[in-house]
């Protein structure tokens, strides 16, 4: 990743204007970053996160659908391993998981630490982080795994509890909310 960064500095390449872009939340500045540098779309920026990851981690749902639309590797992990929708569960980005989601991207992919980014929603104290656990709960999260979530807000403990509620009326191992 150092390698690619280097590469662009040396070719004159502005790596930052996409994270730039990025930030605005701008399609149209994202679009004028990627015509001056169509290799910006994955490349490493900052903590070493790609431009998806980087536009997930600071809520910016606008620059994430452009972002998919225009091919980004959804796969591309920051420097920990935690691909975008780990990082969607982590800080509680519910439109943006959604987003992933609505993408084709796996919800429930495990970490080398053994979670699921519906467990780092769960830790979260906010009530976006509940919002998010709704998210993969209507996305299909089984009994098991909502038993790992070690919910740390009230918002969070009663989205749990309805889905498994939910699934125990059913009689299914699927949450259908």
């Amino acid at each position: 990743m150092r390698r690619l960064l280097l590469i662009a500095l040396f070719c004159g390449v502005d790596a930052q204007a996409i994270f730039d872009a990025v930030a605005q939340n701008s399609m149209a500045a994202l679009k004028q970053a990627l015509k001056a540098d169509p290799g910006a779309l994955n490349t490493p920026g900052p903590g070493g996160q790609s431009p998806l990851m980087h536009a997930v981690l600071t809520g910016k749902p606008l620059a994430v659908k452009y972002l998919l639309r225009k091919g980004a590797d959804v796969t591309v992990p920051e420097k920990d391993g935690y691909t975008p929708m780990h990082g969607a569960g982590f800080q509680g980005r519910a439109e943006i998981a959604q987003l992933l989601i609505d993408h084709g991207i796996d919800p429930w992919n495990v970490h080398k630490d053994g979670n699921n980014p519906m467990q780092r929603a769960c830790w979260g104290a906010e009530q976006r982080h509940a919002q998010t656990v709704q998210v993969f709960v209507e996305a299909g999260a089984t009994a098991e795994q909502l038993s790992k979530c070690e919910a740390r807000s009230e918002w969070t403990k009663a989205v749990v509890a309805k889905a498994l509620k939910a699934l125990a009326d059913k009689g299914t191992g699927k949450a259908e909310l």
